[in-house]
């Protein structure tokens, strides 16, 4: 599942103008022009699941970014696309858990967890590891 250069060099872009934004205005200006070019992707038959992740991790609203997830393990399916899914799933359980849904988090912790184990990404493994351990 490769990612198209042109697509992730965008995509940082808006990363970088959300990063730094401080105003409640003009983040949502950029969130939204983000939101528009994911759009704009899947609906020119470029539906990758780094679009959908990257719009998850800037959306404010943990109910509003888990359809995002959701929709981005859907299109991380195939096997070359396991650090999406690891990353994807421990960002939902992540969101669940801020929700009070602990059950949730949990279920898409371990399976990020079972499936990091075959990453070389220590760091993700051990961020996964250290939130199955602070349980509530």
């Amino acid at each position: 599942m490769e990612l198209k250069e042109d697509v992730w060099k965008r995509v940082i872009e808006f990363a970088n103008l959300l990063v730094n934004e401080d105003e409640d205005e003009r983040y949502e200006v950029h969130y939204n022009a983000l939101k528009d070019y994911c759009e704009a992707q899947s609906l020119g038959g470029y539906d990758h699941p780094f679009l959908w992740e990257s719009l998850g991790d800037f959306t404010t609203s943990d109910d509003a970014a888990i359809p995002l997830y959701l929709r981005a393990l859907n299109l991380a399916a195939e096997d070359e696309a396991r650090e999406y899914r690891v990353s994807i799933r421990f960002a939902l359980a992540e969101r669940y858990r801020s929700l009070g849904q602990e059950n949730l988090a949990l279920e898409y912790a371990i399976a990020a967890d079972d499936e990091a184990r075959l990453l070389s990404d220590l760091e993700l493994r051990r961020e996964i590891s250290r939130f199955l351990l602070s349980r509530k």
